[in-house]
Parts: C-alpha cells; sequence; structure tokens
C-alpha cells in the first residue's frame, strides 16, 4: 500500500520555503567558477545556519576538486556535507554569459544552486538533492531559472513546480 505524505513531510523537500530574496542573485556576473560561488557564498554568510562561512566556503572548494558538480544543461550545483552550518542552506546564482565549470556536457554554466548541509543531516540531504534533481528535469524548469527577472519569481517558480 503506497501511502500519501503528509503536509509536514513535504515541506521537508521544499526548496521555495528554504529561499530568500536575500539568498538569491541572479546578476553575479562573473569570469570563473570560483568567483561565482565565493561571489554566490556572500549572500549568505550572515545567515544564522552558518557557523564558520571560511569553513563552509573551503569545503566547498574541496568537495569541486574531487569532481566538478556542472551537472550539464547550464546548471551547477555546488555543495558541501559539512559541520560549517548547523543547517540545510541554499543560495541560487544567475551568471550571464554563462562561464566555463568543468560540465559533465562541457557547456557552460548559468545557474548555479550553492547547498550545504551538516554531515549528521545525511538523509535530509539526499531527499533534498533528489528533489532538486527532479525538479530540474521536468520539462521548463530550467528555463525559468534562466529567465526569472527577480528573486521573487524564481522563488515563485519553485513553489509553483514544487505544487
Amino acid at each position: 500500500m503506497v501511502s500519501e505524505q503528509s503536509p509536514s513531510q513535504r515541506k521537508k523537500l521544499s526548496f521555495a520555503d528554504r529561499l530568500s530574496m536575500e539568498c538569491i542573485n541572479l546578476n553575479l556576473k562573473c569570469s570563473t567558477k570560483d568567483d561565482a560561488i565565493r561571489k554566490l557564498a556572500q549572500s549568505i554568510k550572515s545567515n544564522e545556519k552558518i557557523i564558520d562561512f571560511d569553513r563552509f566556503v573551503s569545503d566547498v572548494f574541496k568537495r569541486e576538486k574531487e569532481a566538478s558538480t556542472g551537472i550539464g544543461n547550464g546548471v551547477a550545483i555546488p555543495h558541501a556535507r559539512t559541520n560549517a552550518v548547523n543547517d540545510f542552506i541554499v543560495a541560487i546564482g544567475r551568471n550571464l554569459p554563462g562561464i566555463a565549470f568543468d560540465a559533465v556536457d562541457g557547456k557552460d554554466v548559468e545557474i548555479i544552486i550553492l547547498m550545504g548541509t551538516p554531515l549528521q543531516k545525511i538523509q535530509q540531504y539526499l531527499k533534498l538533492l533528489a528533489h532538486l534533481t527532479n525538479l530540474l528535469k521536468r520539462p521548463g524548469f530550467i528555463s525559468g531559472l534562466k529567465n526569472a527577472k527577480t528573486p521573487q519569481e524564481l522563488i515563485a517558480l519553485f513553489r509553483s513546480f514544487e505544487k
């Protein structure tokens, strides 16, 4: 028997509920992936979920050295499982024109979704990453990310696709 998720379970998988206008930068204007990650990270530096900002950024770069997080279709998801954050954190940036990110398809990246999660919250992290991956596969979602004019519009895009 398949059971439906309760409202509280669905909420756990919502990216829209984890986004704020301060964590969205639709005008990064960076020329390298390192600069883009650093600049996007600055948008969440003062967030109460950040315990150690420098360590968070260092852990993201350490993960990036293991394998590029450029997943294709103009999207990258730099991320870290780290004790430098006390809860799941996300920031989204758009960089036009795109930048080289060593993406799996060799194309430049325009959308960067920076994420961090505490080491002990692996199950939640894996569920959120899978949820994001599913959103990115849905027709119109990536183009919506690329064409959003305001942070509010980007959050509304997530909400509409997460219904």
